[in-house]
């Protein structure tokens, strides 16, 4: 988050999803809630613009996905 942070300008925005669900095989993930993402982005100065939940497009009923939007303040603190 730290270095996302620098790279983003005075009042820059960012999104990024967070899947949730089983591993496939073959890959290396971990679950991280929504809440554990944002709060090491806002100790780096970015503000949480957005959140929400949703269901996995494939249609896979174990997986569901966080949207998530971060912001830098326009003042760039």
């Amino acid at each position: 988050m730290r270095r996302l942070g620098n790279l983003m300008e005075p009042g820059g925005r960012m999104f990024l999803s967070v899947r949730h669900g089983p591993v496939p095989a073959g890959r290396q993930m971990y679950d991280v809630p929504a809440r554990e993402t944002i709060a090491p982005a806002h100790a780096y100065g970015l503000d949480p613009i957005h959140s929400r939940g949703r269901a996995d497009l494939h249609g896979r009923g174990d997986v569901s996905w966080t949207l998530l939007g971060l912001r830098r303040p326009p003042n760039g603190r």
